[in-house]
């Protein structure tokens, strides 16, 4: 039996979950808990986990979600557990042996084997039962769900039925989209795209994942969900809320716009000021770090104006120390930052903490152009000048239209 926290349902589709999900982990020793958002994976891996009394549990997650985790884990009781965030897993790779069950949540993070983090995580799951929880374990491209399940299963012996080896099997599903490599918005790439995921999803995934929609809930679970009072609320469509600048603001707008075409960003693209050019690959990438950080400034500035003002603020802070850091001659860079992972997972802050503390390679200050002060310098201009600006603004007419609505709407 379960044992619940006091006040929480006892919901069939998640009980039934947790005995799909106990016996794939037997049966494979990895299992992906795939349920769209909404259903409660959190309390369905902490049932799970409930029935492993006597294992010790490992569970790594984004650090926002710490707490969540953690409370979970007391309200439902479960024993001998851990819960860490997926940025120590250097320090978790050497307590590797303390675990025998690693819960991996958002799992998808770690989706190809560049990632960073993705070797640290294999020796941390060799020989455990591990716990994929993703919304998403199947979107990109076939090769990163191959690096999850390789978390668990060996590839060139796998336990799963009529497919012995894994590596074999993703290649046949790779090569079906070779032939389309130029043309990927083609009707027929996409097509090959669904019927090889078709594949993958019935002769794999079926295996290893348990995966509902709220269609499936409604339909199957019918009766328990009338019982016990619940239903899954119907979101309505969105609607556009308008609203307009005063001539102030107007104006202020922009001359920030016009300022920003003349920020060129070269705090965050040190490595294309070298004396010594770098290879191609190195300099794509700074100048997509580049692009990505003057990308930033315009997103946030039509978010919020609250949230530009914070950026400008750090982005100020940022060039000031960075070019004190260059006169004392010293320059300090990362190139270890995994820039999409971390955008796709819309964790700006953390990439920007990232990119500003990362202490990767040491360059002396003369090893750099005499261009390369110069543009920090005019940037710093620019980012001041945007900086004054906003300084009399203190209204958000976004922020302050939208509040209304919520006083006025019903």
């Amino acid at each position: 039996g379960f044992m619940l926290p006091y006040g929480f349902m006892e919901l069939e589709y998640q009980k039934q979950a947790v005995t799909a999900a106990k016996k794939i982990l037997n049966s494979y020793n990895g299992v992906f808990l795939a349920d769209v958002v909404g259903l409660g994976k959190t309390y369905i891996t902490a049932l799970l986990l409930q029935q492993l009394p006597a294992e010790r549990k490992l569970i790594i997650c984004p650090p926002v979600l710490i707490d969540s985790w953690k409370n979970a884990m007391r309200d439902f009781r479960v024993s001998s557990y851990n819960v860490e965030s997926l940025g120590k897993l250097d320090k978790l790779s050497d307590q590797a042996n303390n675990y025998d069950v690693i819960v991996i949540d958002e799992a998808h993070r770690f989706r190809n084997e560049v990632t960073w983090g993705y070797e640290n995580l294999q020796h941390i799951c060799q020989d455990k039962k591990v716990i994929l929880v993703s919304a998403t374990p199947l979107n990109n491209k076939f090769d990163d769900l191959l690096s999850l399940i390789k978390l668990f299963q060996p590839v060139r012996q796998s336990s799963i039925p009529g497919i012995y080896n894994l590596e074999e099997f993703f290649r046949r599903q790779n090569k079906k989209l070779a032939g389309f490599k130029d043309n990927k918005g083609s009707k027929e790439y996409l097509d090959a795209v669904k019927e090889a995921s078709a594949v993958i999803r019935n002769r794999v995934l079926s295996h290893l994942m348990v995966r509902r929609t709220r269609n499936e809930i409604k339909t199957y679970f019918e009766q328990d969900i009338k019982n016990q009072g619940l239903h899954f609320p119907e979101p309505a469509d969105p609607r556009r809320i308008v609203y307009q600048f005063d001539t102030e603001i107007d104006r202020v707008f922009n001359a920030t716009i016009d300022l920003l075409k003349q920020f060129s960003y070269s705090r965050y693209t040190p490595l294309l000021f070298l004396k010594e050019k770098p290879g191609e690959f190195v300099a794509q990438r700074q100048r997509n770090i580049g692009g990505f950080m003057k990308g930033i400034l315009v997103k946030r500035l039509e978010s919020s104006f609250y949230a530009f003002k914070q950026t400008t603020d750090r982005f100020v802070t940022s060039y000031e120390r960075f070019i004190k850091m260059f006169l004392d001659g010293t320059v300090y860079i990362s190139d270890r930052v995994n820039v999409y992972d971390l955008l796709d997972n819309d964790q700006e802050d953390r990439l920007l903490k990232m990119v500003e503390e990362e202490k990767a390679t040491r360059y002396d200050s003369s090893d750099f152009d005499d261009a390369f002060l110069v543009q920090l310098r005019n940037d710093l201009v620019v980012l001041k000048q945007i900086q004054a600006m906003w300084q009399e603004i203190d209204q958000d007419p976004k922020a302050d239209e939208f509040i209304r609505m919520l006083h006025t709407d019903k």
